[in-house]
C-alpha cells in the first residue's frame, strides 16, 4: 500500500532510513504502511539498528498530531525488562540474590519456597486476580493483594504469565535500596546514565507503565550488546549482561531472567523473525510493542504501536505480525541485504517440459504409493 493511501485518511507519515539499496527504503516503507493501515493503529515507530548504527526507522500516526520518533509510547510489559535490569544491578552489588526467597523481603508473600528468579520468569506457581498496589498508595489494597494470593502449582513446575509478580519485584527494589519509588531507581540507574531523555516509569510499577521511544530502546539494547561484546562495564558488568540474556529453567519456558528467548516451542518464543539467530531475546508489550536484541546479528529491533481502540487487538495479539516486520527490516537493512527480488525475467530457460502432464504423472505415482503403503 502506498504512502498516499494513508495521507488520504488524514494520517501523517514520516519515514527516514539509511537504505541498503535504492529500492530498499521504498519497499519496507510500503510494507509497514500497509501494516499500519491494516492494524487499526494510531501510531507506529519502528527501528532497525546494527553494529551501533540505526539503518532504518519508520514513523506513522493517525489522529495523534505531532507524533514522531521522540514521542514516548506506553510499552506495557516491556517495562519488565528494565525492572529485571534493576534487580541484576542489585544482585551485582550484593544487595539481593536472585535465589533469595521473596519472603525475605516481603514477609506477607505466601510462597515460602519462591525465589526472586521464579517471579522474574513467571514460574512461581502463585497467582492473584487483583492488581498490586503500593503500600504508600493504599495500605488496605496492598495487604489485600497478598492476602488473596493462591497457589496454583509448584515452583518451576509450569510457566504461567503473571504481570503482578513484577510489581512485587519493584517493591523489593524499593525496600533494599530505600528508594521512595522504583521510578526513581529506573531514572537514576538506567535512563540518566544512558541519556534516555524520553523514558520514564509509572509510580511504583514494575510490570507496565513505562513510557519510552524507539530510539531510547535502541540506545538501551545497544548498550547491553556493547557490554557483552567489549567485556567492559556499563550499567551492568559483562557477567550481569550474560546472566540477563542467558536462558534458564526448562527449554519450553523460553525464558531468561529478563526476556523471552527465541525457540521452536509454541508460546512467547514465537515473536521473533524467521531470520533471527537462536541467540535472540526480546519482550512484547500488550499495547502492541516488541523490543528485540539479537547478539548473533549484533542488532536491535523495535516495533512500537498503540491501537485506535483498546478492544481491537487483531494486530498486537498476532505473533506473525511482529515476525514479518522484524524479518523485512533485517533482510533489507542487515549486513547482507537481499535487494529487489521482485523483477524476474520471463524468458525460457533450462529444461522445457509439459507441466500439466508432469503434474498428472506426479499425482498418479503418489496415489499408487499410497496404496502400496496402505495409507
Amino acid at each position: 500500500m502506498k504512502v498516499n493511501a494513508i495521507a488520504a485518511m488524514t494520517a501523517i507519515l514520516s519515514v527516514s532510513a539509511i537504505a541498503a539499496d535504492g529500492g530498499a527504503k521504498a519497499r519496507v516503507d510500503a510494507f509497514l504502511t500497509g501494516e499500519f493501515e491494516g492494524g487499526a493503529l494510531k501510531c507506529m515507530s519502528c527501528a532497525y539498528e546494527q553494529h551501533g548504527k540505526t539503518r532504518y526507522s519508520f514513523v506513522a500516526e493517525k489522529g495523534w498530531k505531532g507524533f514522531d520518533e521522540n514521542t514516548p509510547v506506553h510499552v506495557a510489559s516491556i517495562t519488565k525488562v528494565f525492572t529485571a535490569t534493576l534487580l541484576m544491578q542489585l544482585s551485582e552489588e550484593g544487595k539481593v540474590s536472585l535465589l533469595d526467597y521473596v519472603q525475605k523481603y516481603i514477609p506477607e508473600f505466601k510462597g515460602a519456597d519462591v525465589p526472586i528468579i521464579s517471579l522474574m520468569t513467571h514460574t512461581s506457581g502463585w497467582r492473584n486476580k487483583t492488581g498490586h498496589v503500593a503500600k504508600s498508595v493504599d495500605a488496605v489494597r496492598h495487604d489485600e493483594f497478598y492476602e488473596t494470593m493462591f497457589k496454583e502449582a509448584e515452583v518451576n513446575e509450569r510457566f504461567r504469565y503473571m504481570s503482578q509478580g513484577y510489581d512485587i519485584l519493584a517493591e523489593i527494589c524499593e525496600k533494599v535500596t530505600g528508594a521512595a519509588d522504583v521510578a526513581d531507581l529506573a531514572r537514576d540507574r538506567i535512563f540518566r546514565p544512558l541519556g534516555m531523555e524520553h523514558s520514564a516509569f509509572a509510580a511504583h510499577q514494575g510490570q507496565a507503565g513505562l513510557q519510552i521511544t524507539a530510539p531510547d530502546l535502541v540506545r538501551f539494547g545497544r548498550h547491553l550488546l556493547d557490554i557483552r561484546r567489549t567485556r567492559r562495564n556499563g550499567i551492568l558488568t559483562p557477567q550481569g549482561v550474560d546472566a540477563l540474556l542467558r536462558r534458564c529453567l526448562k527449554p519450553e519456558f523460553n525464558r531468561t531472567p529478563a526476556f523471552f528467548a527465541k525457540s521452536g516451542f509454541v508460546g512467547f518464543g514465537q515473536y521473533f523473525a524467521d531470520v533471527n539467530t537462536m541467540e535472540a531475546v526480546g519482550h512484547a508489550g500488550a499495547t502492541g510493542c516488541y523490543f528485540l536484541i539479537d547478539p548473533g546479528l549484533d542488532a536491535v529491533e523495535v516495533v512500537l504501536t498503540n491501537r485506535i481502540s483498546e478492544k481491537d487487538m487483531h494486530f498486537s495479539s498476532c505473533d506473525a505480525n511482529f515476525s514479518r516486520i522484524f524479518s523485512i527490516m533485517a533482510t533489507h537493512f542487515g549486513d547482507e541485504p537481499i535487494g529487489d527480488r521482485g523483477s524476474v525475467e520471463g524468458a525460457a530457460f533450462g529444461l522445457q517440459i509439459d507441466r500439466a502432464a508432469a503434474a498428472v504423472e506426479s499425482e498418479r505415482v503418489a496415489a499408487r504409493q499410497a496404496v502400496e503403503l496402505g495409507l
